[in-house]
């Protein structure tokens, strides 16, 4: 029970900063629905893996795949690629909704937009443990794709990484479309006994 009353406090946490920025951060009511919708269920596509296997985590490739079915990216258009990963809770929680704001992104203004435009997603995991994962969509102006200003997703990713994960996070627009590098301790292989 304990353990269950510290999930849940943790969980509405998350979900009461999700809406606290989401506010800041939207322009209208409709704005703010959609963005909270989308952003909440992307949480509860992670909460539903995690909650049927805790001790097993999340598979990476698995998360990623189903934030791109969910913003019904063609199979077509993105190419995943690394070694099983699995993800513990926060960790899991915290990239669920990182990927969902790439995904978001790509699907609005970037690789996933243009009809040839294309999203390669691929990670490894070094030597000192650390995952390397590179984001990068290609056959999209750069011009539509640089932001205005910074909203949640740029935030979640150039602080909310760093600060809970331990992350570097590296987000340039080059010719082509975006680039997104993350790295750092964000995850145990496959049969590997560390933990975050």
């Amino acid at each position: 029970m304990l353990e269950m009353q510290h999930r849940v406090r943790n969980i509405l946490a998350v979900v009461r900063g999700i809406s606290r920025r989401t506010s800041e951060t939207s322009s209208s009511i409709e704005t703010y629905a959609a963005h909270l919708d989308g952003r909440i269920n992307a949480l509860a596509r992670t909460q539903t893996v995690l909650a049927r296997a805790p001790a097993e985590g999340m598979d990476l490739e698995t998360m990623i795949a189903d934030e791109l079915l969910a913003h019904a990216a063609r199979e077509d258009q993105a190419v995943l690629s690394g070694p099983q990963v699995a993800l513990t809770g926060q960790t899991a929680e915290t990239l669920g909704l990182a990927f969902h704001e790439l995904a978001a992104n790509a699907v609005k203004c970037g690789a996933l937009s243009k009809e040839f435009g294309r999203l390669q997603v691929s990670w490894s995991v070094e030597a000192d443990d650390n995952l390397r994962l590179v984001w990068r969509e290609s056959g999209v102006a750069v011009a539509s794709i640089a932001p205005r200003r910074e909203g949640f997703g740029r935030e979640l990713l150039q602080r909310t990484l760093p600060y809970a994960l331990g992350a570097k996070v590296d987000l340039h627009f080059a010719p082509g479309g975006l680039v997104c590098t993350m790295s750092g301790p964000l995850a145990r292989q496959a049969g590997e006994s560390f933990e975050l």
